[in-house]
């Protein structure tokens, strides 16, 4: 963990002076090409979809060091989400890694609250690039693995929308393509991915070899995609209903017009249909909603490690009521679930009463 302050600009302003300062920030912010996505350490996952280091590959990628009593760092974090939403498909891998004091919980409430949806990790590390005193904190890797930029967040925008536009589209995993280059931009936006896998797909007997070998690489890897999507909803359905909502309308609306999108679609209809299943997805709802109150309350006990009696004590009887609702009806709508599970903690922490 770093062990700065939340509000470190400030204070490294204050404890250095102006111009210190400012010397500070302009070396932070000189690309270190001796540092590579190979020397990164990605910690464990506390929220978004797992990332792994052979993810990162061919891929631009943007680390922000952050954390949630640092309220510079809250208010990069929109515009991270923005850019992940725009060049995801494009290519660009974001991930947030808190280095603050925070249980996991605490985080995941935050990160619910802001709307982030790419990975959320603590503990990470950068081998050889740990050489900064304050957070938020920017990295940024383009497709051949280089730091390009080290620094500010507010500084990088430039930098990554530019490394994205100049690598090639992440689903090629670094090859070029010659006879199809034409559909290289296209491959993109994940948007596109119905419209491209339907062209080539009839370009896969063309009599010429490389158009022929390259189309079939092309419809091997939008195909292999839109499975990872669809794999990804099914795994996720049973202890993550959002998050498999959020993979099989992906996969729906990137895949249109395409037998994995009608498979998506019908997914999609089938589990609008399934009441355990909806049940599940708003006691996943629920359970956020409770996590999230856990969390303010915490914030305003100071952020204590453990929540005692004389602490639970506290919390107003208008809130406990509120909460020790909230869990009975995640507890109702879908018993024996991870979100039960979650629900019924934090009504034990609080002394609630409430029976899973």
């Amino acid at each position: 963990m770093i062990a700065a302050p939340p509000r470190c600009a400030a204070s490294l302003v204050i404890a250095l002076g102006v111009v210190g300062a400012t010397a500070l920030v302009r070396a932070a912010e000189e690309p270190v090409a001796e540092i590579t996505i190979g020397d990164i350490r990605l910690g464990n996952r506390i929220a978004g979809p797992a990332v792994d280091q052979k993810a990162l590959v061919h891929r631009v990628v943007v680390l922000e060091f952050w954390g949630v009593n640092c309220p510079p760092c809250i208010k990069s974090m929109p515009a991270l989400e923005q850019l992940h939403r725009q060049f995801s498909a494009a290519g660009l891998a974001v991930i947030g890694a808190h280095a603050q004091q925070a249980s996991p919980e605490e985080i995941a409430s935050v990160v619910e609250e802001l709307g982030v949806t790419f990975p959320i990790v603590e503990t990470a590390t950068v081998d050889g690039g740990m050489g900064f005193s304050g957070i938020p904190h920017c990295m940024v890797f383009d497709h051949t693995g280089t730091c390009v930029f080290r620094g500010h967040p507010n500084r990088a925008h430039d930098v990554i929308v530019s490394a994205v536009r100049s690598s090639p589209a992440a689903i090629l995993e670094g090859r070029e393509l010659a006879r199809l280059a034409p559909l290289a931009a296209q491959l993109r936006d994940e948007g596109a991915f119905g419209t491209v896998l339907r062209r080539v797909r009839s370009l896969v007997e063309s009599p010429d070899p490389q158009t022929a070998s390259e189309a079939t690489f092309v419809v091997a890897k939008l195909e292999g995609h839109a499975a990872r999507l669809l794999a990804d909803a099914e795994a996720a359905k049973a202890d993550d209903p959002l998050r498999a909502l959020h993979y099989a309308q992906r996969c729906a609306a990137a895949f249109r017009g395409t037998a994995a999108g009608r498979q998506a679609t019908e997914l999609l209809s089938a589990w609008k249909k399934d009441r355990g299943f909806q049940d599940g997805l708003e006691a996943a709802r629920q359970c956020r909603r409770l996590e999230l109150a856990r969390a303010r309350i915490m914030q305003s006990l100071g952020e204590p490690e453990a929540i005692t009696p004389e602490l639970a004590g506290r919390v107003p009887e208008p809130l406990r009521r509120q909460l020790a609702a909230t869990a009975e009806k995640v507890a109702q709508l879908s018993p024996n679930s991870v979100s039960a599970e979650r629900a019924a903690a934090i009504a034990a922490e609080f002394g609630l009463g409430v029976v899973p």
